[in-house]
């Protein structure tokens, strides 16, 4: 699946290097060169041809989507500070904040260009778009979950300070499952396929999505080697994490108090992370975690039901299945 996504890197690649200064080409570069698993772009591409569209149709929404994915990583990045990514410094750390600013502006120009020149391409746009919306409407509520180290008075003032599942349900749905959700339906668009089948692989991309993300709250918690800084969302002070919120229902209320004084510390060191990351470890919340992205991952194969049975559809099918196998 890997391979199939990166069929996308030459338009990506031609399109940052088309009218970019020499000087700054290296850093508009490094985003994606840096590595990724370019599932979003398999997934416009799978979708298409699950559709009956063809490849060649489907390369260029690809290469947009994975640009709004690489676009938000940038900023996610760039909002908390973060260091690592894919096992690599992030941009922020090899040219700083102000220059992954421009970044990320200029891949905002660029998949733009890239979407005009997409199959169906005012659906194509318009579907991005929205995308794009609820990621930087995802990055606020994911902000409001921090439970310390921003004196900003925005969030001090929204801040949740016990958030329910379905508010980080709410969460996760714009900040990642969108645009799950956009690459399976602009796959759909791509093929020119009926309102019908366009619909089914939406809910296919969104239920993936939430399943992604909840996997992804356990590696960070739970996984090691993952790529990225070891209980991430622990420094960052964040209630906004699956496995996080299951564990904090099994803790006493002695180890929940202790557990949220350390995400409310001004400064979570190392030592406190792990502390932090053992008292989610020691619980159920990894296995109660998978299971509930097991249950989406078989709402988002319903959606298939709908799609005629092909090679590519049981592609689609694999990469779903991908995405909740992945290993602590």
């Amino acid at each position: 699946m890997t391979g199939l996504g990166r069929k996308v890197d030459h338009i990506i690649l031609g399109a940052l290097t088309k009218g970019s200064s020499p000087g700054f080409l290296s850093s508009l570069k490094y985003p994606f060169m840096a590595g990724g698993k370019r599932m979003r772009a398999a997934l416009v591409i799978v979708s298409c041809l699950s559709a009956g569209g063809r490849l060649q149709d489907s390369l260029r929404p690809a290469a947009a989507i994975e640009m709004i994915h690489n676009y938000s990583l940038v900023m996610d990045d760039l909002i908390d500070r973060g260091r690592v990514r894919r096992g690599k410094p992030t941009l922020r750390v090899k040219a700083g904040d102000s220059t992954s600013l421009l970044v990320a502006m200029y891949y905002r120009e660029v998949l733009d260009e890239i979407l005009q020149m997409s199959v169906r391409k005012s659906n194509v746009r318009r579907i991005a778009v929205r995308a794009m919306m609820d990621i930087i409407d995802g990055e606020r509520l994911d902000l409001l979950f921090e439970q310390a180290g921003r004196e900003e008075p925005y969030l001090e003032s929204k801040r949740i300070k016990n958030p329910s599942f379905n508010q980080y349900l709410t969460m996760i749905g714009k900040k990642t499952a969108s645009l799950f959700k956009a690459a399976a339906e602009v796959g759909g668009e791509a093929a020119r396929g009926s309102s019908a089948i366009v619909r089914n692989l939406a809910g296919f991309g969104w239920n993936s999505g939430l399943a992604f993300q909840i996997m992804d709250d356990v590696l960070d918690i739970c996984g090691i080697r993952t790529g990225k800084e070891e209980a991430k969302d622990i420094v960052e002070h964040k209630l906004g994490n699956a496995a996080v919120l299951v564990a904090l229902r099994y803790m006493t209320p002695r180890q929940r108090t202790e557990f949220l004084n350390i995400l409310r510390t001004e400064r979570v060191s190392r030592v406190l992370a792990q502390r932090a990351r053992l008292l989610v470890t020691q619980t159920p919340a990894e296995a109660e975690c998978r299971e509930i992205a097991k249950a989406y991952l078989r709402n988002a194969k319903e959606h298939l039901a709908g799609l005629r049975e092909s090679k590519h559809r049981r592609s689609l099918e694999l990469l779903s299945d991908l995405i909740v196998s992945r290993r602590l």
